[in-house]
């Protein structure tokens, strides 16, 4: 999967500016969208959105030992990449079970005081 800085470099200056002026357009639909959701406890779906990002993400601070992932060249990226992506063969399921517990109560106490909860039992 391509990210995001990958994405903007394939595109045109003409296609950027057509991207930014589409995005422009959609942003106040975007927002009221996102507040909508916001208000909304977290599903099962974005529990385990979550959950495989902190999967990768912890794999990458493994195997990123250095801490030179942000700042690496694309090769260098990709290498560790790779590594990342064998530690969360190895390790995911594992990883996902410890997790998953942890990042569930985190994401419905954030709920929760977005909402504005007073009682936790309540909710």
């Amino acid at each position: 999967m391509k990210t995001f800085s990958e994405f903007m470099e394939a595109l045109t200056v003409q296609q950027r500016l057509k991207r930014s002026i589409a995005t422009k357009k959609r942003s106040k639909v975007a927002a009221k969208k996102r507040e909508i959701s916001m208000k909304k406890p977290p599903s099962q779906e974005k529990i385990n959105k979550a959950v495989k990002r902190a999967v990768r993400k912890k794999a990458l601070a493994i195997v990123d030992k250095q801490g030179m992932y942000a700042t690496a060249k694309a090769g260098a990226k990709t290498a560790i990449e790779k590594k990342a992506d064998l530690k969360v063969q190895k390790m995911g399921s594992k990883w996902e079970k410890r997790l998953k517990p942890e990042i569930k109560k985190a994401m419905k106490d954030a709920y929760r005081s977005r909402v504005g909860h007073k009682n936790p039992e309540a909710a």
